[in-house]
């Protein structure tokens, strides 16, 4: 019940980060790179802090072999979910997304979970509705090519998570370091592919807003994936990314077909009930 919890929490928390990245973008006031930035600098924030206070910091060298490559993995997931937010609509992003829990569930057999029949139905519920999205045209498909690129890269990335902190590492020990690779891929974009003022965007408040809020949600989305089954836990932001974005897109971004998406997104959420039972 934790898993579904703390990823379902995330995903409203994160949305709020989400948003301001694609209004931000949008307006030309932040680049992909300086958006990166912010979220990966406060991400690792996040995680150091909970491993100073816990003092739980663990890193295995013997966790390299999978390591290294979800540390590669990590940085494509990342430049493209920032693309993703800044060309595709909220929903559209939030919708496409879920492709990754059918994909997720054939690594949790691998990984020995097991899935029970309720879980298994759950997760045709969410096929069938993604199905009905893309028949009826229900979401914008301008900027999808990058949202089915990371929800396909989630896989991997979250399988090799899963891997290393149940093996090798701890969650914080794990994610900081993850986080430390991807600022200062963020950086060097941003200074010389960009050529941003790196300091100032750090004075704006907004930004920190952003940053702040990705970096909790990442924060819960990491125990939520090690306290639990993989697949479910991505189910439940899945799920509730949906309706974060939803509400976001119509609010903030006067994005179409409310009532259609909010329908369709409803039985996605007894998807999800089936998968946490």
């Amino acid at each position: 019940m934790l898993t579904v919890l703390f990823a379902s929490i995330g995903s409203f928390i994160e949305e709020i980060s989400s948003s301001i990245i694609k209004l931000e973008t949008t307006h030309k006031r932040e680049s992909i790179y300086s958006a990166g930035l912010i979220s990966m600098f406060f991400g690792g924030l996040v995680f150091a802090t909970a491993a100073l206070f816990q003092g739980n910091f663990v890193f295995s060298f013997a966790s390299l072999p999978t390591f290294v490559p979800r540390a590669i993995l990590e940085i494509l997931q990342m430049h493209m979910t920032m693309l993703a937010m800044a060309k595709a609509n909220r929903s559209t992003f939030a919708f496409v997304r879920n492709l990754t829990i059918p994909l997720l569930l054939a690594s949790d057999i691998l990984f020995g979970f097991r899935v029970s029949f309720n879980q298994w139905f759950g997760i045709g519920t969410i096929l069938l509705i993604l199905g009905i999205i893309f028949y009826f045209h229900i979401i914008d498909v301008r900027g999808i090519g990058y949202s089915l690129f990371t929800s396909v890269n989630a896989v991997f990335t979250i399988s090799l998570f899963k891997y290393n902190v149940t093996n090798f590492n701890s969650v914080e020990g794990e994610q900081i370091i993850i986080y430390a690779i991807l600022f200062a891929y963020f950086f060097l974009a941003a200074k010389f592919l960009a050529n941003e003022d790196i300091l100032s965007i750090f004075k704006k408040p907004l930004h920190l807003a952003q940053g702040t809020s990705h970096g909790i949600a990442a924060l819960l989305e990491s125990f939520a994936i090690f306290l639990g089954n993989p697949g479910i836990a991505i189910a439940a932001k899945r799920a509730s990314a949906v309706l974060a974005g939803i509400i976001s897109g119509h609010n903030y971004f006067q994005e179409k077909k409310f009532g259609a998406k909010i329908i369709v997104s409803l039985v996605l959420v007894i998807g999800l009930i089936l998968l946490a039972i």
